[in-house]
């Protein structure tokens, strides 16, 4: 798998609007609101109400998969444009460092939704998330909670992690065996490369503020 400096610069910005005339447009600002945990290039999406990125229990997609283990946005950014219901996807360019905002602007239809997925690059395939959130009349606030993709075992070696302290060239290998679903993330608890004093959290890793930009 590619390692994040290669992800980084692998990755451009997206913006895919699917209905043209649509007059509402949004800020989305994600805040890193973790202490040590790097955020990858995030993906932004408007859509319908039949329409969810994931469902916990449920299996990851691929595009998520592959942005959960290696934090490249660019295959579930076109999952997300070629998905019925959704309107528009915007991907971002470059990693959200802890204490950091990034903001991008974004259409929506009216009734639509927002989701927005981003990984903790000092894990196995855990990601940040708001998954089908109301769009604002002006301004909302959203916690994004931390989820585990189930496509990798969360051995916490640097060998199959592709985040700062582990090296860029570590191949970011895949484990073998994985959980099969996904859940909510447990943490790092520190039995292999990773320092849970550094890296565990509590609560969310990101703060997703969005707010309306046109009448």
């Amino acid at each position: 798998m590619k390692t994040l400096l290669t992800i980084i610069s692998l990755s451009t910005a997206i913006i895919a609007q699917a209905q043209a005339g649509d007059d509402r447009t949004y800020r989305v600002t994600i805040t890193n609101a973790t202490t040590h945990h790097v955020l990858t290039p995030p993906v932004i999406a408007t859509h319908n109400s039949n329409f969810k990125v994931f469902n916990v229990g449920g299996h990851a997609s691929q595009g998520l998969v592959t942005q959960a283990e290696t934090g490249n946005p660019s295959e579930i950014s076109l999952e997300l444009q070629n998905s019925h219901g959704v309107n528009s996807v915007a991907s971002g360019s470059a990693p959200i460092l802890y204490g950091q905002s990034a903001s991008f602007d974004i259409t929506a239809s009216k009734k639509d939704l927002v989701s927005m997925t981003t990984m903790l690059a000092t894990t196995n395939d855990g990601f940040a998330a708001i998954n089908a959130q109301p769009l604002p009349k002006k301004s909302v606030s959203y916690f994004a909670y931390v989820y585990d993709a189930g496509s990798e075992m969360n051995n916490e070696s640097c060998s199959h992690i592709p985040g700062p302290p582990c090296a860029a060239d570590s191949g970011n290998a895949r484990t073998v065996t994985n959980e099969g679903f996904i859940s909510i993330h447990n943490g790092i608890h520190g039995g292999s490369d990773l320092n849970a004093k550094h890296l565990d959290w509590r609560g969310p890793a990101a703060i997703v503020t969005i707010t309306r930009i046109n009448d």
